[in-house]
C-alpha cells in the first residue's frame, strides 16, 4: 500500500488529485452474498425466466458484474481516506465501466482507487475516481470503473 494517503481533511480533498486514495485487501465473494444479490435484483426463478443466464459458459459460480460494481460502495466506505462525523459522498454516476475478466466464487479480488480529478463544486468537491479491481492470478483486471462522487459536508446542528 505504498503512496496511499491515509487521511485527508475535507478542505484538502484537492490534494488527492492524481494520487492513489486506497488499495484494498484481497477478498472473495461467497455464495450467500451472490444469492442475496440475486434476490435483491429480482433474479429469482419464480419471477423471471433465467434460462438465458443458465446458458453462460462459466456456470452458476460466475459473480455478476453488477454485484462486483456494487461492492465499490463497500470499498469506498472502508478505505477512502476522508473521515468525519459530518462528511458524506453522493454517488454521481459512472462514466465508464468495463468487466474485463470473469470472477468466480473462489476468486479473490481487491480494489485500487486513484483520484484522477478533484474539483471544487459549490460547497463540496467533485471527484473522479478511477477504480481497478484486480483478480488474483490474472494479468487482466476483473473490472475498471470511472466513478463520479460529490463529497459534501453536512451543516452543523
Amino acid at each position: 500500500m505504498n503512496d496511499v494517503m491515509t487521511s485527508v481533511e475535507f478542505n484538502e480533498l484537492h490534494k488527492l488529485a492524481g494520487k492513489k486514495a486506497y488499495e484494498g485487501e484481497w477478498m472473495s465473494i461467497d455464495r450467500e452474498h451472490l444469492q442475496m444479490f440475486s434476490k435483491a435484483t429480482y433474479l429469482d426463478p419464480d419471477l423471471v425466466d433465467l434460462t438465458f443466464s443458465k446458458n453462460n459458459e462459466f456456470g452458476s459460480d460466475l459473480i455478476d458484474g453488477f454485484l462486483l460494481l456494487s461492492i465499490l460502495t463497500y470499498w469506498n466506505f472502508k478505505y477512502f481516506p476522508m473521515h468525519g462525523d459530518r462528511l458524506w459522498g453522493l454517488n454521481y454516476g459512472l462514466n465508464k465501466v468495463r468487466f474485463v475478466a470473469p470472477v468466480m466464487l473462489s476468486d479473490r479480488v481487491r480494489p485500487t482507487c486513484t483520484v484522477s480529478r478533484m474539483e471544487k463544486r459549490g460547497e463540496g468537491w467533485f471527484g473522479v475516481l478511477d477504480v481497478t479491481v484486480e483478480k488474483e492470478g490474472s494479468e487482466k483486471p476483473a473490472m475498471t470503473a470511472e466513478w463520479l462522487v460529490l463529497f459534501l459536508e453536512s451543516p452543523e446542528k
